[in-house]
């Protein structure tokens, strides 16, 4: 009985290193329609919201079943209880990338945006690596050095805000497409957020 249970907290440890894939893989969506400015790439974003949101929702409720079943204390109840928080919060980490990929679709991107686009990627999607290993691996220290990566993305929102700033300034951008950029990089900014998040849940392990 026992034996099973522990598989059962291994296979968890699989699913949810399959999420932070299909997360990371939304991320090469996006970087791939920078690129090329391919609607058909962020079709592809949606889809994969719809089926992050389907895997993190197997592994609440595996977690949720083991919880009820097996009634786990101290360790175990941690870490099930933080495997439950994280599946939840990339559901939201999807969610963000596809509301910004709708944004996009209406008001395209100037290169200088896109290269903002280009350098929170690059971070976010070694947040995603550091924060899942650092569960995985229960690796405080890979925890803490991944949280403060999410101070690139601070400074780079700060940035674009700046270039959008001087954009209204020179009268280069109308109010409609000035507020859905700022929401569209906010959107950037609280993605860097909730991947310091997962780190941080990894730390508590």
């Amino acid at each position: 009985m026992r034996t099973k249970y522990f598989e059962d907290l291994e296979k968890i440890k699989n699913m949810e290193k399959d999420l932070s894939e299909l997360v990371y893989l939304t991320y090469d969506k996006f970087e791939l329609y920078l690129k090329d400015e391919n609607s058909y790439h962020l079709q592809e974003i949606m889809d994969l919201e719809h089926d992050t949101r389907r895997k993190a929702s197997d592994i609440e409720r595996y977690c949720y079943d083991l919880l009820a079943l097996q009634q786990p204390v101290a360790k175990d109840l941690k870490f099930l209880q933080i495997s439950i928080k994280i599946a939840s919060n990339y559901k939201r980490i999807s969610n963000h990338l596809s509301q910004a990929g709708i944004i996009v679709l209406n008001f395209p991107l100037r290169n200088k945006e896109k290269d903002f686009v280009k350098n929170f990627i690059k971070n976010q999607q070694q947040m995603i690596n550091g924060g899942i290993d650092a569960f995985l691996d229960y690796d405080k220290d890979l925890a803490i050095k991944t949280i403060k990566e999410d101070e690139i993305n601070n400074k780079l929102f700060e940035k674009a805000i700046e270039y959008l700033v001087e954009l209204t300034k020179k009268d280069l951008i109308n109010p409609k497409e000035l507020s859905e950029k700022v929401l569209f990089f906010k959107y950037f900014e609280r993605l860097g957020d909730r991947l310091g998040r997962n780190a941080d849940f990894a730390k508590r392990l």
